[in-house]
């Protein structure tokens, strides 16, 4: 019998160590697909911790997906691939590898999965996929993709999306998109230090949006275990969701800015009361633009974060629970608690 091999691409970056941690464990729910062997695909190397705690062999390879024939070789052999990899350049001049990364190399992907026989591709897309000058509450996968992306960063995850879930019932390949809300957790590179640093600068007298704006939050082990649960769902019943899009949260929807309350309690930062509203919001996003047009310099605040931050944009679960059986592994409650807990570690300065 041949082995069970697992290749995660972008298996170094946040999610995809806990990923790779928690499949390899040799625990977890019965409905974990359970495999013989992990390869983990990136541009850096696997933290050496995470394969000494693994109950199965984990190799380490690194790969950058724009290639493409270093991709073709490395899938090879591959029962189920996990598609993390992804460039997020939120940037008003974003760089070019947000489009060789997450699209050109999402079809590098694919290719590779269809020339090896690849039978389950789990796609990592995200919320942004429906990011438009339209607030979003309770959102579901009957929305349409806004036909005008409001970032670049956008567009390349539709595309990225779009190329993965067409690529199901190709040859033996199934696919499924997993659409993370914002994902939080120990080693989280991107919001909290970032945003707590520009607090403790004084650079933030006010806070934008508004106060009764909600903001989609998911714990990172949460969203691992999502995907574990569509590549069981793929191999058990393909034709229920191959092809599909699912979002994937806890139900923990606050506003931004309190969400990073306790944090910068924590670390002895304040966070202004006060907020700017949405009209100023908008009217500060769009002075930024113009700042960034006129002197070609980065701007911290943009159309982008107004609208993720600054309205609603929060989405339901009711469709991952209802085919993927779905449920939270931790609770926001001891999400809180393990991030606040690395937090410690970290310095601000």
């Amino acid at each position: 019998m041949s082995e069970h091999v697992a290749v995660v691409l972008g298996g170094a970056g946040f999610v995809g160590r806990r990923l790779v941690s928690l499949m390899a464990s040799g625990q977890g729910p019965s409905e974990w697909p359970r495999f013989d062997r992990v390869r983990v695909l990136d541009t850096a190397p696997l933290d050496p911790s995470v394969a000494a705690a693994a109950r199965i062999p984990i190799e380490s390879r690194l790969v950058d997906i724009t290639r493409r024939d270093d991709v073709m070789r490395a899938i090879e052999g591959a029962h189920t691939v996990f598609h993390l990899a992804s460039v997020v350049d939120v940037s008003l001049r974003p760089g070019p590898r947000i489009e060789a990364v997450n699209v050109d190399g999402t079809r590098n992907v694919v290719d590779a999965c269809l020339a090896h026989g690849v039978r389950a591709l789990v796609y990592t897309s995200s919320e942004d996929v429906l990011l438009s000058e339209v607030p979003v509450a309770h959102g579901d996968e009957s929305f349409a993709y806004p036909t005008r992306p409001i970032h670049p960063y956008v567009a390349t995850k539709i595309e990225g999306e779009k190329l993965a879930r067409a690529a199901d019932g190709r040859g033996a390949l199934r696919t499924v998109a997993i659409r993370p809300v914002h994902v939080y957790g120990p080693h989280d590179p991107h919001a909290i230090v970032t945003s707590l640093r520009a607090l403790a600068s004084g650079s933030v007298p006010f806070l934008v949006g508004h106060a009764r704006a909600r903001f989609d939050v998911v714990y990172v082990d949460n969203v691992a275990h999502a995907h574990l649960l569509a590549a069981d769902a793929l191999s058990r019943a393909p034709e229920r969701v191959g092809g599909r899009a699912y979002f994937v949260g806890e139900n923990n929807r606050p506003n931004y800015f309190e969400f990073l309350r306790p944090y910068a309690e924590r670390k002895g930062v304040t966070v202004p009361r006060r907020y700017l509203g949405r009209t100023g919001t908008a009217l500060a996003a769009r002075a930024m633009e113009v700042v960034h047009r006129v002197t070609g310099r980065e701007v911290p605040f943009h159309r982008f974060h107004q609208r993720v931050i600054g309205e609603d944009f929060f989405f339901s679960n009711r469709a991952i629970e209802r085919d993927l059986g779905y449920a939270p592994l931790v609770t926001p409650a001891e999400g809180l608690r393990r991030t606040l807990d690395w937090l410690d570690t970290v310095s601000l300065a």
